[in-house]
């Protein structure tokens, strides 16, 4: 438990840390660049998110819970991410002139290309970062982590700055993944560079496969409103719709995932050693809706103040859709490490099955709200909605690999 909890305060310290940079540079950013150019990026990244998926293929997640894990799993793990980053980025280099053209939008090809070079360097990042968080090396994550994004931030700032628009975000994002990948390999000690190998092709393949679809549906729920509202709205109301739905993510993104990056390693360790993984959800969600509910219920009493605080004035039309997604976030929160523990528990299958009857609900509802209302407001509405429906059937689901204690709960 001890090791849990210094692991816990060093995630939690390095995202602290991290919201600080992001929160900085996000004021900074709303101040230099328009909602216009905010909004091509989100969509240029939105249109990458299912190459982003592919390329991660779960080999990050295999690496943590794989229980006899030798130097063939890890060698099949960084080929196969190897083969996928640089066919993505191949891909995603050819079609930005015609997504460019889709948007009426020249300066997205550019940047498409620009975020594409990611895909070859994240390869020799996650296999690194998932090492170092199975062996709960937490300490020196946070100094890759902090490292990285300062360096990148530094970057994007500057650019900025210099009047470069929404390019500055993208070579930022570069130079950060670069920084990383360089920093793992430091913290690991230096170790020999990987060669790929393909031995556990099927172990890896079989459990990435499941990762992939999941992720794959995840993220067309993700960014399926950047991507609706892109097209049939406009850049400006993808921005607003990002921003409302990014004070929520402060706590649901990045406080959870600190608690996320401790809990599959943590779970899986436990899981390994024979203990009760119910306990230590139980324990995990208390804590979590006691620090989470409170930021929220404050972000939905004061949004105007927050917003205007944080960005301006010019964003003042984000503060009536906060409101919506702080209830879903406290929502999603009773729930939100149910899918690292049945992971741990070695039941995929369960996370692989519920995202795959949940995801396309929400793909749905977000389509239908914002091309039968054409407006934000019901896309927020429709996230609302979608999380509240997830809530029972993810507990459903963790009953049948995990049983519940309800009254505990």
């Amino acid at each position: 438990m001890t090791t849990v909890r210094r692991a816990l305060a060093l995630s939690f310290l390095e995202r602290y840390f991290s919201i600080v940079l992001a929160l900085g540079s996000g004021m900074v950013l709303a101040r230099l660049l328009t909602p216009e150019q905010i909004g091509m990026y989100s969509v240029t990244l939105a249109v990458i998110g299912l190459a982003q998926v592919l390329r991660e293929f779960g080999v990050g997640s295999y690496l943590i819970q794989q229980k006899d894990l030798n130097d063939d799993h890890v060698r099949t793990a960084f080929g196969l991410a190897l083969a996928m980053g640089f066919t993505l980025a191949v891909v995603i280099y050819a079609i930005a002139p015609w997504v460019a053209r889709f948007y009426s939008a020249p300066e997205m090809a550019g940047l498409m290309r620009i975020v594409a070079l990611n895909f070859i360097i994240l390869p020799f990042c996650s296999i690194s970062l998932s090492l170092l968080r199975r062996a709960m090396e937490f300490k020196n994550l946070l100094y890759v982590n902090l490292t990285a994004l300062s360096i990148g931030t530094a970057v994007t700032l500057s650019l900025a700055w210099a009047g470069y628009g929404p390019t500055s975000m993208a070579v930022g994002a570069v130079l950060g993944n670069v920084t990383t990948g360089f920093c793992a390999w430091l913290a690991r000690g230096r170790p020999p560079l990987l060669r790929p190998g393909w031995k556990e092709w099927r172990a890896v393949l079989n459990f990435g496969g499941q990762s992939a679809a999941v992720g794959i549906v995840a993220s067309i729920a993700i960014d399926i409103n950047d991507l609706i509202i892109g097209k049939v709205l406009g850049f400006a109301p993808v921005a607003i719709l990002s921003r409302a739905q990014g004070m929520a993510n402060l706590v649901h993104r990045d406080f959870m995932a600190a608690v996320r990056s401790v809990a599959l390693p943590s779970f899986a360790r436990a899981h390994r050693d024979g203990e009760n993984l119910e306990h230590a959800f139980i324990q995990a969600t208390a804590y979590l809706t006691a620090v989470a509910w409170p930021i929220y219920v404050l972000m939905a009493i004061y949004p105007l103040e927050i917003i205007r605080l944080m960005f301006g004035v010019q964003w003042d039309s984000a503060a009536s859709l906060v409101p919506l997604f702080c209830i879903a976030g406290s929502i999603a929160t009773l729930t939100s490490i149910v899918p690292s523990l049945l992971i741990a528990a070695g039941r995929m299958d369960l996370v692989t099955w519920f995202e795959l009857t949940m995801q396309p609900l929400r793909i749905i509802l977000t389509v239908s709200a914002v091309l039968i209302w054409r407006s934000i407001e019901a896309a927020a509405v429709a996230y609302l909605v979608s999380a509240t429906l997830a809530l029972p059937v993810l507990l459903m689901v963790k009953n049948r690999a995990i049983r519940t204690s309800w009254k505990s709960l």
